[in-house]
């Protein structure tokens, strides 16, 4: 499962969600999606976060890869 719409000023409620999934035996990833206004503009102006430039784009961007790397060390395994 991935957390996405995280809320940058709860994170301490998303890593309480994370560990009771993961009590609850349900595969949760490590890694989740904040929500920032920058989904929003890039979705916008028709561009890939990956492409928008603007107020938090790096790190919009920056959580996408870690999914993505998240979910290519798990299929390695």
């Amino acid at each position: 499962m991935l957390l996405t719409k995280v809320d940058t000023r709860s994170l301490g409620e998303t890593l309480e969600a994370q560990n009771t999934l993961i009590k609850l035996g349900i595969p949760v990833c490590n890694a989740f999606i904040r929500t920032y206004k920058a989904h929003e503009r890039a979705a916008l102006e028709g561009v890939a976060i990956t492409q928008w430039r603007g107020k938090n784009a790096k790190e919009a961007e920056s959580d996408y890869r870690r999914v993505a790397e998240e979910l290519q060390r798990d299929w390695r395994k």
